[in-house]
């Protein structure tokens, strides 16, 4: 089956309206989950558009569940899937107009560049660049100015921001592929679709589904 940016993967008899599944790409979730899925490609602008466009056609979704892959930066294992709460947006940076890079000069103030939802997960930094070397990795941690993130990625912030502006609640769980180092690419290559039946599992551990038989 080829599954086209911004079209639902149906893999459930009957769809749950309140809430849907957000990933990137197919290959994170190869199979079937007995539930919705969107896919919004890779990068912010994917995924903000996509997300927003879905949830003005679906004003009955109260909450989205995000899962996708990460690079693993400060206090996370290779191979575990982590919850995140609070996301950081990575790559904005205007200068002297702003108090300093991630923040978005003339933004609603009411929607930070710092996005919190809940207090029992980690940091996560979202830009438009894959990290696989480390002279990268160093270079965005000394921007942050000592605020340490976990993981990076390059959707989460974007759709935490259209959750936030459109009063919708957002979950959050990456699966870490990589050390975000010289290894990520081929790293990420190879583990992908391995944190799949990580994800599953926490779902039904939390009643959000119930497996197909």
């Amino acid at each position: 089956m080829t599954i086209k940016q911004g079209e639902l993967f149906p893999i459930m008899k009957q769809p749950t309206d309140e809430y849907i599944v957000v990933s990137a790409l197919a290959s994170e979730l190869p199979n079937a989950l007995p539930q919705k899925i969107l896919f919004t490609g890779v990068g912010k602008v994917n995924a903000t558009h996509i997300l927003t466009r879905y949830l003005v056609d679906h004003p009955e979704v109260k909450k989205v569940i995000n899962y996708g892959t990460c690079g693993g930066v400060h206090g996370v294992k290779k191979g575990e899937v982590v919850k995140v709460t609070t996301f950081i947006q990575g790559d904005m940076d205007c200068g002297p107009l702003t108090e300093g890079s991630g923040i978005t000069f003339g933004d609603d103030v009411a929607i930070s560049d710092v996005l919190n939802f809940g207090t029992d997960g980690l940091i996560c930094r979202t830009q438009d660049q894959f990290i696989d070397e480390i002279e990268s990795l160093d270079m965005l941690q000394h921007l942050l100015e000592g605020n340490k993130f976990n993981v990076v990625d390059m959707e989460a912030y974007a759709l935490a921001k259209v959750c936030a502006y459109m009063n919708v609640d957002f979950i959050c769980y990456k699966y870490v592929s990589d050390d975000a180092n010289d290894e990520a690419t081929t790293d990420w290559e190879d583990n992908v679709s391995k944190g799949e039946p990580l994800f599953y599992d926490i779902l039904e551990k939390e009643h959000l589904f119930e497996r197909l038989q």
